[in-house]
């Protein structure tokens, strides 16, 4: 696994993975000087019995992109990533037992530069996979995707509109063969639009 910082590349394998640099440092400007780019990749050693001996690894990497639209030096987009993969061998038998993986993505926009965010739009997605009979296989894997975004239409700083959905789905592989024979799927829909109206 490699980890790419401004000062060059480095084998992450080579040093102590359990460690948090803490700073994102910048490792690319657009060719434009509108945006920034700030990255950051974080490996941490899992011990959840506290025993001293390691039962998983968790590695996080985070991606931050300011544009400065009007040239004021204060970003008018931000947009965020962040992925955190997790892996964790509950038995300890060396086959992991459960892993996740976690996507967020959220947009920030000030369009007309008063510091104050006009828009928003957050999307998070995550996957929680368990392997129940030990054959290295998800027998069971859990999905939920949130989905929320809100503008501020009058300049006040108060979101006016607020849109927001929550998405589930539970897969079983029933016969262990790696492919999911059930699936359930409920979605949930938040809109204040609604909401106001029924008042």
């Amino acid at each position: 696994m490699e980890s790419t910082f401004s000062g060059g590349t480095e084998d992450a394998s080579d040093g102590d993975l359990s460690q948090d640099t803490g700073e994102f440092e910048a490792v690319s400007i657009d060719a434009d000087e509108s945006s920034v780019v700030l990255s950051d990749v974080v490996v941490s050693d899992i011990d959840i019995d506290e025993d001293g001996v390691t039962d998983g690894v968790s590695v996080t990497s985070t991606e931050i992109r300011e544009t400065d639209l009007n040239g004021d030096g204060e970003p008018n987009i931000i947009e965020k990533t962040t992925i955190t993969e997790t892996v964790v061998d509950v038995t300890g038998d060396g086959v992991p037992d459960v892993g996740s993986r976690v996507v967020s993505a959220e947009v920030i926009m000030d369009l007309n530069g008063d510091g104050t965010p006009d828009t928003i739009d957050i999307v998070e997605t995550t996957t929680i996979a368990y392997d129940t009979t030990g054959d290295g296989l998800p027998d069971v894997a859990e999905t939920t995707v949130v989905e929320a975004s809100g503008i501020d239409l009058n300049g006040d700083g108060v979101l006016d509109h607020i849109e927001a959905t929550m998405a589930e789905a539970v897969s079983v592989d029933i016969d262990g063969d790696g492919i999911p024979d059930e699936m359930i799927v409920t979605v949930d829909e938040l809109d204040t639009d609604d909401i106001d109206a029924d008042d």
